[in-house]
């Protein structure tokens, strides 16, 4: 079990924690709008994350560990890299050996962990994750609603604005009686922790809801969409669907706010927002460790605590560094189990900025299985990846294996293996065998080398591939030999022993579950 050790502080004066973590919302805020070029974010408004960044500080590079829910949310709760978490390392995937030999089973997360010190704890809809790092069911609070995880479908039943304002409003307002019913159940002056997790901007989401529900105008894409997606029509309005998706959370993270400030809990509240990977249903997107599928929302808000509001921190930063923040902030140490480093000397520097060395100087991202389907005897796509603040390395263990799924495209199905269903998933199979779009096709679906390299400072969009170029030679060895070493010094499984071993038992019986 992870062990801490309390350290010399006043019970009263412990800050209350939440950490709000959206479903499959990557880096697309605008404050992550960029002076030097286009980009999705100059489309989307999130004025309470927004606001938030200006009174607390914002992580313009910040990765989750496994661009998938379940390996994701397990890292963020343990502290540790996906890949150590046992049954949690994969999405859906059970353990199939002895329970008791499961790595997370041994595991507390920073939630039990937080009990344990007096803390409520509590958490609201979606967890995919062992509820034993919850500490229980009794520890749910959804009592009030959950339509609102179905954002854009419930707005489109009102036929005018006026209809929709009203329907938004009992969305938010479960989002306000959820939060009621988690503080009442808390002692008087007891301070909290609460992690809110809604399923926006998961798919599906209502087609060509952007404009009437949040003024997004998906010809307002034109010319900032990534390289890699199509800038056609359909994939445009497909973004910004996704987008109106990402401002309703955006909608209820300012009823959780307004809440606080109303209680005078505001000052005093650790407030963290983030989500767990990139976009799914676009090439690139979730479940792949380019910028698109693992970078990810950051911004840590407590006015009481945090020195030099405003701040942007360009470190590449992990949400495995969350859990030793949560602990260190309200005076506990974690255990050296913990893989993460705490973020809490940033917080309290004002002299931290821009690249700071209090930071870290990379990041590590990785997957396994996410979807039981898309390759023979259900066998995973094991990746790892090293990104610096200049490049970003990828190892594909398994080249001959089809990264997404085994072509081609087949239209009419919700989801292909590894790539969620929706628009873009329809047009890419319109389209597959046209010449002119074989770019994206490949680039979606095609097999992959064993290695890349993207030199970012010159490829933001991770186009051009260096792993062979005789110039980069240096740095591809450079980063491929650090990135095995901390592999092996934290013991992937992928890496040390057989190095097969997410392949079948006990992470997952070949063949099916």
């Amino acid at each position: 079990m992870l062990a801490v050790a309390p350290l010399s502080r006043a019970a009263d004066n412990r800050p209350n924690i939440i950490f709000a973590f959206a479903d499959d919302w990557g880096r697309y805020a605008s404050a992550y709008r960029e002076a030097d070029r286009p980009t999705i974010s100059d489309v989307i408004s999130t004025p309470n994350f927004d606001m938030l960044a200006k009174s607390g500080v914002l992580f313009w590079d910040a990765h989750c560990s496994a661009p998938s829910c379940t390996p994701s949310r397990g890292a963020v709760l343990t502290g540790r890299h996906f890949y150590r978490n046992g049954s949690a390392s994969q999405l859906h995937n059970p353990w199939v050996g002895d329970p008791k030999d499961d790595p997370v089973k041994q595991l507390e997360s920073y939630h039990t962990l937080l009990e344990k010190a007096g803390y409520h704890t509590g958490v609201t809809y979606k967890t995919h994750v062992s509820m034993h790092l919850f500490v229980g069911n009794d520890h749910q609070y959804n009592s009030a609603g959950s339509r609102v995880n179905t954002f854009s479908q419930n707005l489109a039943k009102g036929n005018t604005p006026e209809e929709r304002e009203k329907i938004k409003q009992d969305l938010l307002g479960q989002v306000r009686g959820n939060f009621h019913k988690f503080l009442e159940a808390g002692k008087v002056g007891q301070p909290f922790c609460w992690y809110y997790a809604p399923t926006n901007p998961h798919r599906s989401w209502e087609w060509q809801s952007a404009q009437p529900q949040w003024g997004l105008n998906p010809d307002d894409l034109e010319g900032r969409m990534p390289a890699f997606l199509p800038d056609v029509p359909t994939v445009r309005q497909d973004m910004a669907d996704y987008l109106g998706e990402c401002m309703a959370f955006d909608a209820q993270l300012g009823v959780i706010i307004d809440e606080l400030k109303q209680r005078g809990l505001y000052e005093n509240t650790i407030i963290v927002v983030s989500g767990d990977h990139g976009a799914p249903g676009f090439p690139r997107g979730k479940t792949n460790l380019t910028n698109f599928g693992s970078q990810v929302p950051l911004v840590i808000s407590w006015p009481a605590g945090i020195k030099g509001p405003g701040r942007v921190i360009n470190n590449p930063t992990s949400l495995i560094d969350l859990a030793p923040t949560y602990l260190e902030a309200v005076g506990l140490t974690a255990s050296p189990q913990m893989d993460g480093k705490s973020l809490l000397p940033i917080l309290k520097d004002e002299t931290a900025t821009g690249f700071t060395p209090l930071g870290n100087d990379y990041v590590i991202t990785g997957r396994e299985r996410h979807h039981l389907q898309g390759r023979p005897g259900n066998l995973p796509y094991p990746q790892r990846a090293l990104q610096t603040k200049d490049f970003l390395y990828i190892y594909n263990f398994k080249p001959d294996r089809w990264p997404v799924f085994e072509p081609p495209l087949t239209k009419g199905e919700a989801t292909n293996g590894d790539l969620d269903g929706g628009p873009t998933k329809a047009w890419l199979a319109d389209n597959q065998n046209d010449p002119a779009y074989a770019k994206f096709i490949d680039l979606a679906i095609g097999l992959r080398p064993a290695e890349e390299l993207y030199d970012l400072r010159c490829d933001p969009d991770q186009m051009h591939n260096l792993a062979e170029d005789p110039e980069h030679q240096e740095v591809r060895k450079q980063m491929h030999d650090k990135l095995m070493k901390i592999l092996n010094d934290t013991g992937d499984p992928r890496v040390v022993g057989e190095g097969d071993a997410f392949d079948g038992p006990p992470y997952l019986k070949v063949g099916g579950r």
